[in-house]
């Protein structure tokens, strides 16, 4: 990974945070419907653990240090990959719940939409996400205006985490993402559709 600018690092470093939230909803999941997985332990040993902190003091740190960032990038990817795959093989019938808790971790957010173009939306939503780093953007634009957005989905370096460890991307990581997304959006005016497997649209209600 090539060196990078301290903002975009900081904007990364934003979206392994939010992630590492999604980690930690799955865990709470596994403790509270008592699957007796021990999840966080097992990931701390198991794949490691993202060095938190003040964003701007991790900024100045490390936004020079591409091996940090890559190395972190990957326990965060793999923690979530991990903590998901465990809960499935325990207890498949909990996916259900962690789509809940998901959508309800995107509902604490309260994101400014009015009078701003779908874009706006879009744009918070896609910082959040941790859907690979730097040039390694996981959308494609097909086409805008102020009141609707229409993106296809690429195969993204996420993806290869899910992979590795033998856990169906598109049937597990991608709905955890929408659910995401659906809380996010659930007290604006800005409804999210898919098209198809890899098209999907951000529109003003109507």
């Amino acid at each position: 990974m090539k060196e990078i600018k301290a903002g975009e690092f900081r904007q990364i470093y934003i979206r392994m945070l939010q992630q590492e939230k999604f980690v930690e909803s799955i865990i709470r999941v596994s403790e509270e419907e008592m699957l007796d997985l021990d999840l966080k332990n097992d990931l701390d040993e198991n794949i490691g653990v993202l060095e938190q902190g003040d964003v701007d003091e991790i900024t100045k740190n490390h936004f020079k240090d591409p091996k940090w960032l890559c190395d972190n990038v990957q326990i965060v990817e793999r923690r979530f990959a991990y903590a998901v795959k465990k809960v499935i093989e325990k207890d498949e019938s909990q996916m259900l719940n962690l789509e809940t808790a998901i959508y309800e971790l995107g509902q604490t957010w309260e994101p400014d939409y009015k009078d701003l173009p779908v874009r706006h939306t879009y744009n918070l939503i896609r910082n959040l996400l941790l859907d690979g780093v730097a040039s390694e953007e996981i959308n494609e634009i097909i086409s805008e205006n102020d009141d609707e957005i229409v993106w296809k989905r690429k195969r993204s370096t996420t993806q290869k985490y899910w992979t590795y460890l033998d856990i169906d991307f598109n049937k597990y990581f991608l709905p955890l993402r929408r659910a995401f997304i659906q809380g996010f959006i659930e007290k604006t005016d800005i409804e999210f559709k898919k098209l198809d497997d890899t098209v999907c649209v951000l529109s003003k209600r109507r």
